[in-house]
């Protein structure tokens, strides 16, 4: 087993100890959709919880403290052009950084435009991947689904496969993607959508073939997995289901009684509970002592982010404190090959055409034992060739 990124002070070219206070702050930029039911504060806390800890554990950048300038959008395309503004008329702004941005994106970018650098953990929204000076190190939701086809053909060894997803934006174009990567290795897939508003599922779920095919794979959060767990239990399907890690949240455990579906989960990332990862336990310990709560630390989100902050500290320190300018973090962010703090061992910025932000596409995937117990199934998997 990989065993990833545990020194972040190697990792990150810092220097033990703190940041000296009086020194001007390196500061990057923050946007993150949180506010209402459906954004991720945590990723915000995990974010902030990664400045603490560089600036009172790994020197700052250069001694100089690290910082992290906010902006948050709430529910509404345009606040993604207020958010751009602030970040473009910021002369402290050396750089972005993305935390959940599944809306506003568009018209982010429209301000934006590559004029400053932009770090972003997993790719939500639409116009992120082909972004100019933008870096995605987790993946996207079309090119992150590619490893469910090869999980699917190599260790299930499955033929026919039930998507069942939410009908939301992002949702459709993941579901669009495992459908692509499944029937690229020959998987025949029914693919079925539902309203993100509803509860019982049973219709969906059966729809798509939830009683008989060899796979199942929700594509969905909250009450959609609750629903789509139900749903499954009373057609009494015994079949694997591979799901997507949003499931991984505490309000579907208490949606079903206390616990998580005992499904396989496919992650970006080392799982952040995973007890025998060395990564995963190094992200704990550290962030405990950065303030972030146990319950944030499990969540993606809050992880993804924390890697997004640790990803920039090592190449704002191989840029210098002294020469610090959106221009010279965009030329290193450039040639950014990884490793990702709980992330893949190497990454490739640039592999796609159509999608040139795109750095990663690669998954491990985890079973649910229950009780908080999750097995690795597998190392880091790619696409189909």
């Amino acid at each position: 087993m990989e065993k990833g990124v545990t020194d972040y002070l190697a990792y990150t070219g810092g220097k033990a100890g703190a940041a000296t206070k009086d020194l001007a702050p390196v500061t990057i930029g923050w946007v993150n959709v949180e506010g209402t039911a459906n954004g991720a504060p945590e990723a915000t806390r995990g974010a902030q919880a990664a400045v603490d800890y560089v600036n009172k554990e790994l020197g700052g950048i250069g001694g100089h403290p690290l910082a992290l300038r906010v902006c948050k959008i709430a529910s509404a395309e345009e606040e993604g052009q207020r958010c751009g503004q602030e970040m473009v008329n910021d002369s402290e702004v050396s750089a972005v950084a993305f935390g959940n941005v599944f809306v506003g994106d568009q018209s982010f970018n429209s301000v934006l435009k590559g004029k400053k650098p932009v770090l972003v953990s997993v790719a939500t929204g639409p116009s992120v991947p082909t972004a100019k000076n933008t870096a995605i190190v987790f993946g996207d939701l079309s090119h992150v689904w590619g490893p469910w086809g090869s999980y699917s053909r190599d260790v299930l060894h499955a033929k026919t496969a039930a998507i069942v997803h939410t009908n939301t934006p992002p949702d459709k174009v993941a579901a669009q993607a495992a459908r692509e990567a499944m029937e690229k290795v020959g998987i025949k897939v029914k693919s079925v959508g539902f309203d993100a508003q509803a509860t019982d599922l049973l219709g969906p779920v059966t729809a798509a073939g939830g009683q008989s095919a060899d796979v199942i794979v929700p594509i969905a959060a909250g009450q959609g997995c609750v629903g789509i767990a139900k749903a499954l239990k009373q057609l009494g399907s015994t079949k694997p289901v591979v799901s997507t890690p949003v499931c991984l949240s505490p309000d579907v455990a208490q949606g079903l009684g206390g616990d998580l579906p005992q499904w396989t989960y496919g992650i970006a990332q080392t799982l952040p509970t995973d007890t025998a990862a060395p990564d995963a336990e190094a992200y704990r310990k550290a962030s405990s002592s950065a303030g972030l709560g146990k319950e944030d630390q499990a969540k993606v989100w809050a992880a993804v982010s924390w890697s997004s902050v640790l990803a920039y500290a090592k190449v704002m320190n191989e840029v210098g404190a002294d020469k610090m300018t959106p221009t010279a973090v965009a030329a290193r962010l450039a040639k950014f090959t990884g490793p990702v703090v709980m992330g893949a061992p190497k990454v490739e910025c640039g592999k796609y055409a159509d999608s040139p932000a795109v750095c990663n596409d690669q998954d491990r995937f985890y079973t649910y034992k229950g009780k908080g117990a999750f097995t690795a199934v597998t190392g880091w998997l790619r696409p189909p060739a």
